[in-house]
């Protein structure tokens, strides 16, 4: 018999596989790619660089709501420009915690960044882990 170990095999042994990549004309980068936060919390500040040849909107997504703030959450980023991204954390107890930035091609209608997410279609992912220090 031949058995393959589970760690190789995602859930219900389909091999795991990258999410798709955005195509070539959309790209976001986040500098610095980790933000580093110590228990009594603090501020960090990235920036987020379209590098596309596209508008984009941007959605800021948390998966610690009650720790972190983050500003802006909804935005559009014209082609080849950039825009600082704040984050913020309370006091507590370290956890792994991260940022989801979700993002897409703008339509020129667009005028609202959050009523341009009300369509679940989004074209590209960024986690930026959120690491505390003691």
């Amino acid at each position: 018999m031949n058995y393959q170990s589970s760690r190789s095999l995602s859930n219900f042994g389909a091999p795991s596989r990258p999410p798709p990549s955005p195509p070539s004309h959309i790209g976001l980068i986040v500098y610095p790619p980790v933000a580093e936060f110590i228990t009594i919390g603090g501020a960090a500040k990235h920036v987020l660089t379209n590098n596309g040849a596209s508008r984009l909107v941007i959605k800021i997504k948390c998966s610690n709501n009650r720790l972190y703030k983050v500003s802006p959450v909804y935005s559009f980023l014209d082609a080849g420009s950039s825009r600082d991204l704040e984050i913020c954390r309370e006091e507590g107890s370290a956890r792994n915690d991260k940022l989801l930035i979700v993002y897409k091609e703008a339509r020129s209608e667009d005028t609202d960044p959050r009523a341009a997410f009300t369509a679940e279609t989004v074209t590209g992912r960024i986690v930026l882990p959120l690491i505390v220090v003691s």
